[in-house]
């Protein structure tokens, strides 16, 4: 019975081994794409940013308005008087100076790009000011001054940028808005060859609507990024008109317009709402 019974057993092993023997190899199966985690730009966002802003020439542009050439004013500052040549030495100026404040918004990510709008406004110290003595050689010596200055401004801007997972790199655009502020001198140099009684001031302060666009690079942690941001803004021109301080030359007016454009470079500091990564995307 027991030789039976090895007996069997051998033949069934051998049935067994020439079945599997058969059959055909195994398929190879290749591992399944690698999964990376991307960080996520969506939401909305607020935080403060600080900066350092250098002006670009105000370019004045001189108007005369002096009726019956009252003084002769209005023949010193344009044409210059017979034999000498126009007095109108008003100062370029280029405002600079250092800002900050705050700002919100929202960014969509659709893949790789990212979509958003983003308001700011920020109290600066954007100024400029000189004064020019004008020589002997115009015919008459006067101090003529000008300032220019900017307190606050603020944009509303579009976005467009490229995230390559927690870097986000973008371009920026749209409405501009903020103070001009302003003022104009021309008086008599004591000492000076005569120009007596001469004297007109003025000031002005106005909000001027403009553009901005530039560019900016941010770096994200969680839900708090900092980024570094390249600004243009330009508020267009301004007029500041001086009128006769004493009365001898009313009604003469003496008018500059001048350009209000900045250059600006800042440090972004924001906190996102809501955990925006990381998110599970596939490269």
């Amino acid at each position: 019975m027991k030789r039976l019974l090895i007996a069997a057993t051998i033949v069934i092993v051998g049935i067994v081994s020439a079945e599997a023997a058969d059959l055909p190899a195994s398929m190879y199966t290749k591992a399944p794409p690698a999964v990376a985690a991307a960080y996520d730009w969506t939401g909305f966002y607020v935080g403060g940013n600080i900066g350092y802003g250098w002006g670009e020439n105000t370019d004045p542009s001189l108007t005369v308005f002096n009726p019956g050439a009252v003084g002769n004013i209005g023949p010193f500052l344009t044409t210059g008087l017979p034999g000498f040549p126009s007095g109108n030495l008003f100062p370029n100026l280029r405002p600079s100076g250092v800002f900050g404040g705050g700002q919100f918004g929202y960014d969509k990510q659709f893949g790789r790009w990212v979509l958003g709008a983003v308001a700011d406004i920020q109290a600066s110290d954007f100024k400029a000011s000189a004064l020019v003595t004008t020589p002997a050689t115009t015919c008459c010596n006067a101090n003529e001054s000008l300032s220019a200055k900017t307190d606050w401004f603020g944009t509303v801007r579009a976005k467009i940028g490229y995230a390559a997972n927690d870097w986000l790199f973008y371009g920026t655009g749209g409405l501009a808005y903020g103070d001009a502020r302003s003022t104009i001198g021309l008086t008599c140099t004591p000492g000076g060859v005569a120009c007596t009684g001469v004297s007109f001031a003025g000031s002005t302060s106005e909000i001027r609507v403009g553009w901005a666009a530039g560019a900016g690079i941010s770096k994200a942690w969680g839900n708090w990024n900092v980024g570094v941001e390249y600004l243009h803004m330009d508020l267009g021109r301004s007029s500041v008109t001086a009128f006769s301080t004493n009365g001898l030359f009313t009604p003469t007016a003496i008018t500059e317009s001048q350009r209000s454009a900045e250059d600006m470079i800042r440090l972004t500091v924001n906190y996102k709402f809501g955990w925006g990564g990381p998110v599970v995307a596939k490269y």
